[in-house]
């Protein structure tokens, strides 16, 4: 892929971009907060996401404007497919397909995709954005998991750093490299420094793979994961040491993200 670009082309700035990079401390004491009454209310994940700066968006959006298929995305607003959202709707495919192994991830942990996009979005709708900047936003935010399927990052504390990892390398929005580093300093507190070089394998990861978040995923959902992967080059993640933080004594249940 060569999309690397100058600091300012092809991006349209507002008259006040929202994408600059922000720590917002108040947030971050609001998330904490949260946390120490209910460990599992998701506003708080989202609350360290922007409290970290998670507007950092300038550097994505510049790469998607000058990537032929990510300005089609962006122009012409192609939404993903309903089943990223909606992942029952693809329980019926078959077993091979990239939409059936989607909706069994899902299925097997336990995740409502629809609701966690809807309650980031309480949270998101309240810091400004740009309509533009909202999609690109929304987009990533809600292919969360849907990456974790295509890339082959596993669930486990040293997967989700991983992942976090890779999509720093794919965005590169400064709030996903300081939560990865939070995911890693964890593990490190509970004996796992190895989780500090699975994020490298993942950020490596990142960089090697195509611009997901420019794929128009119609259709694709219909096809065998197998071709997907080679038909767009995505490599499989690397293998790396798995570590459920559940396992460590005291460890919390919830896992930062966005």
């Amino acid at each position: 892929m060569t999309d690397r670009v100058g600091p300012d082309a092809g991006l349209r700035d507002p008259e006040e971009p929202t994408w600059r990079w922000r720590i917002d401390l108040a947030m971050l004491r609001e998330a904490a907060e949260i946390r120490r009454r209910d460990p599992t209310e998701f506003r708080a994940a989202v609350l360290t996401f922007f409290g970290f700066g998670g507007r950092d968006d300038g550097r994505i959006l510049r790469r998607m404007h000058n990537h032929p298929e990510g300005r089609r995305v962006l122009e012409q607003r192609i939404p993903l497919p309903p089943g990223i959202l909606e992942p029952e709707r693809l329980r019926q495919l078959p077993e091979e397909t990239l939409g059936y192994q989607y909706w069994q991830h899902c299925h097997e942990q336990g995740l409502d995709p629809m609701l966690i996009s809807r309650e980031s979005q309480r949270v998101s709708k309240e810091i400004p954005a740009t309509e533009e900047h909202r999609f690109v936003y929304d987009r990533y935010r809600d292919s969360h998991d849907f990456w974790h399927v295509l890339t082959g990052w596993g669930t486990d504390m040293a997967g989700e750093a991983g992942i976090i990892a890779w999509t720093y390398a794919q965005v590169r929005n400064r709030a996903y490299l300081l939560i990865f580093l939070l995911n890693a300093l964890m593990c490190l507190s509970r004996g796992r420094p190895d989780v500090f070089r699975t994020c490298w394998k993942g950020y490596r990861h990142g960089v090697r793979s195509p611009l997901l978040l420019a794929i128009d995923w119609s259709g694709q959902l219909e096809r065998p994961l197998r071709d997907v992967r080679r038909d767009l080059g995505i490599e499989l993640a690397p293998e790396y040491p798995i570590f459920h933080m559940a396992d460590a004594p005291g460890a919390p249940q919830d896992l930062p993200g966005v």
